[in-house]
């Protein structure tokens, strides 16, 4: 059951599949959507009904095209499975996509039918089951939670669905003002919505059961997964549909402003993104995926149907190959040397930079600054380095050490699992300019992620004698107390 961590104090929406109206119910319907209500509550089920015309109706639609596009699961998945040359796959492609089918189906029926429900009604029977949807009563703290069971939906479970609303005693809505956002919480919005299931179902073969999930390796991942939803969308979705995911993964004019900063060899996996607002670039991440698919279909454009299924077998018993290995299996498939088309996708001083070997001369450098106490200069010249060479765990793993000094330490903490995801990979000899309280401690957190919570406590625990309210070092061992435990228990 996933939870959507949406809690409501004394003002929470939400009803219940039990209960019962004493006065009698009736029922308002428009376009798709029914509104039922206990009687004198008909103010009320027009409020709601406005609501619901305006934001959840698009939202349904939106879920109603994706339940067409995936009205046949079994041949959608074998086609999946045979473009990626993994038919012993087909299995896990059609489960996933079932399991997007039966939410979509599960959330049109909640929404299409609303209730107006009591509080009191609610409260005495300490939560309601309303099928896909359900409700906890918290009586200590007066809260309602809502979540949506998403396992075992099934057409009974989707029959009994609806979407509930809670009705003071004094007639008023609870929570009136949040509705609008409540209910996208459950549906999303957006017409990029409906194809995402495809889009999510070939990413999750691709990284999980086929193993290909080098942590710079996304420009293959996102380019793969973005070529075949188009062609899968093309095949099986309406008109709307295939414009919506043309236009999703075609170079867009906004893109073109960015190409001379797209550097897709240095673009790391989803999850080693430094999401803050301040170092987050939406359009960038955009441009990124967008020319990843338009380096991917040219190239099987040109090399034929099969060039795919090829590729990926040739790279299936390597496990999270690199972007070397990849080019390596590209050019045995399809006999194209892809890695200066790749490289087309670079900024220009960077490839002028891979050509004269500058990144190891730049690690020097950084590391007679960062004895000079030049932190940010330091903090700059890693970064060049990486973007040359981002697999290498030493500047990596140093820059996390800088950042500390900087400051910045919430883009050291993600540097540190981007360390440990690469190191995960393959074995690199690494080592700090120096030793500090910060360079212990990021010693410390990389050896936690990497399953060494001796060494990890060798290094954590000189830094609490020497700053015994350091947070993070505190935080990390107790972090290591709480493995144990587990392990023990």
């Amino acid at each position: 059951m996933k939870r959507f961590g949406i809690w409501f104090v004394v003002l929470t929406i939400l009803c219940g599949g039990a209960c019962c109206y004493a006065q009698g119910v009736k029922e308002i319907s428009t376009a798709g959507i029914t509104v039922t209500y206990p009687n004198g509550m008909e103010a009320q089920a027009n409020k709601v009904m406005a609501m619901a015309q305006s934001t959840i109706k698009p939202s349904i639609e939106t879920h109603r095209q994706t339940i067409a596009l995936l009205s046949d699961v079994g041949a959608m998945a074998q086609d999946i499975a045979q473009a990626l040359g993994a038919e012993e796959r087909q299995d896990n492609a059609r489960s996933r996509l079932q399991m997007f089918k039966s939410k979509s189906e599960g959330l049109v029926g909640a929404f299409s039918d609303i209730k107006l429900v009591r509080k009191a009604d609610a409260v005495a029977t300490e939560g309601i089951d309303a099928g896909v949807i359900q409700v906890r009563y918290n009586k200590e703290k007066d809260e309602f939670n809502m979540v949506l069971a998403e396992e075992e939906i099934n057409p009974d479970k989707i029959k009994r669905s609806y979407f509930p609303v809670l009705i003071n005693a004094d007639g008023s809505i609870r929570a009136e003002y949040k509705l609008t956002q409540i209910s996208m919480d459950f549906l999303g919005s957006g017409d990029p919505m409906a194809i995402a299931p495809v889009q999510d179902t070939i990413s999750y073969l691709i990284a999980v059961p086929l193993r290909l999930y080098n942590p710079f390796s996304r420009w293959f991942n996102e380019g793969v997964s973005g070529f075949l939803t188009r062609q899968i969308v093309a095949k099986y979705g309406s008109k709307q549909l295939n414009n919506v995911s043309s236009t999703l993964f075609s170079v867009s004019s906004i893109a073109k402003e960015q190409k001379d900063k797209v550097n897709l060899i240095s673009w790391p996996q989803s999850p080693y993104l430094n999401r803050d607002p301040a170092s987050f670039d939406s359009k960038m991440e955009v441009a990124r995926i967008q020319y990843s698919v338009e380096a991917i279909s040219g190239l099987l454009a040109k090399s034929g149907p099969q060039a795919l299924a090829k590729i990926m077998s040739g790279l299936n018993y390597t496990g999270n190959p690199d972007t070397e290995l990849i080019c390596e299996a590209i050019q045995k498939a399809t006999n194209t040397d892809f890695k200066p088309i790749l490289m087309s996708y670079v900024p220009q001083n960077i490839r002028d930079g891979i050509a004269s070997e500058e990144a190891p001369r730049l690690v020097e450098k950084a590391s007679k600054l960062a004895g000079e106490k030049k932190w940010a200069d330091a903090a700059s010249a890693l970064r060049l380095a990486l973007d040359m060479n981002p697999q290498d765990v030493n500047a990596r793993l140093n820059l996390a050490w800088i950042e500390r000094e900087l400051g910045d330490l919430r883009d050291s903490e993600l540097q540190v699992f981007l360390t440990a995801g690469l190191l995960k990979q393959q074995k690199h000899s690494f080592s700090l300019f120096e030793g500090t309280i910060e360079g212990m401690y990021v010693s410390g957190r990389l050896a936690i992620l990497m399953g060494n919570l001796e060494a990890a406590k060798q290094f954590l625990e000189p830094v609490l004698q020497l700053k015994p309210d350091h947070a993070d070092a505190k935080r990390a061992m107790d972090d290591i107390r709480k493995i144990e435990s587990a392990t023990k228990g």
